[in-house]
């Protein structure tokens, strides 16, 4: 079925698949995470630089103050870069809002004027960590601060892949697919000690991935080795605010971040993950 939203035209289906043409995996889960955050960002256009506090109560409120007993002040910097003839210049924002968070902080909820950030330390899936949190928190934002079109959606998936057999950095080159294994699958791999590089891919015409990836030796008495994927996934793009159109947004970004992750990854070692399908699992609950 083919639907059209705020200009907007894709089969309802395609929002199950990955951006760019990336291969997809499917509606699977790891049970083995490593994932040490995981973020939903939805930025608005605003001209204020500050949330007053009645706008921040009302959406605690709406979300249960029981639940997230901690409400507090909070100040960012937004730093916006514009390159232009003379070169690159650079300007520096400072928004003030506020976090909402339950008492070990493992869910927060930051409120800017112009954006909604939402980051949990204890991902489980994504619409139970994420989309579901998203889709609560949007029409309360949007309710209080009555801003109405978005600029930006994005997600980003910090993951840190530790494992006991990585007693030197060499162990990742069997483990890393060619693309993302760097001088590590060259003829300097054996001198590597360290390794760090950024990949931006342009999904379409308002659609980026930003790859971080490379290895690092723990701190400890015991050398061990692990590897950072940092996964950012967006989309910039002017539109109004639309709760299915949004949440379909953010569920084809995750589905996209995912098929990244498994293509810096090998078969083998993704397997060793333990991809789990959703539905399967689902109904067997």
């Amino acid at each position: 079925m083919r639907i059209e939203t705020n200009g907007i035209r894709v089969d309802s289906d395609e929002w199950d698949e990955p951006l760019g043409g990336i291969r997809g995996m499917g509606p699977v889960t790891l049970e083995r995470t490593h994932l040490e955050a995981a973020i939903g960002e939805v930025r608005f256009s605003s001209d204020r630089s500050e949330l007053p506090e009645r706008e921040a109560e009302a959406i605690w409120v709406g979300l249960g103050r029981d639940s997230l007993p901690v409400f507090e002040k909070h100040t960012q910097s937004v730093v916006s870069v514009t390159v232009g003839p003379q070169g690159a210049s650079q300007t520096v924002e400072e928004q003030r809002g506020w976090v909402l968070a339950t008492a070990d902080k493992s869910l927060l909820f930051t409120l800017l004027p112009s954006t909604v950030v939402v980051q949990t330390s204890k991902y489980e899936r994504y619409s139970a960590s994420l989309g579901d949190r998203l889709k609560e928190i949007l029409p309360l934002f949007t309710a209080a601060t009555r801003v109405s079109r978005i600029q930006r959606v994005g997600l980003r998936f910090i993951n840190r892949l530790s494992d006991p057999g990585a007693l030197q950095p060499q162990f990742w080159k069997e483990h890393i697919r060619e693309d993302f294994a760097g001088p590590l699958a060259g003829g300097l791999s054996e001198l590597v000690v360290g390794q760090h590089q950024q990949t931006q891919l342009r999904l379409d015409s308002t659609a980026t991935a930003r790859i971080q990836s490379g290895f690092f030796q723990e701190p400890g008495a015991r050398s061990l080795y692990s590897f950072l994927i940092d996964l950012d996934v967006f989309r910039e793009a002017t539109f109004v605010y639309d709760e299915v159109l949004c949440a379909n947004m953010m569920r084809q970004l995750n589905r996209t971040a995912l098929a990244l992750f498994a293509h810096v990854l090998s078969d083998n070692y993704l397997a060793d993950l333990g991809p789990l399908d959703l539905a399967r699992t689902e109904n067997l609950q």
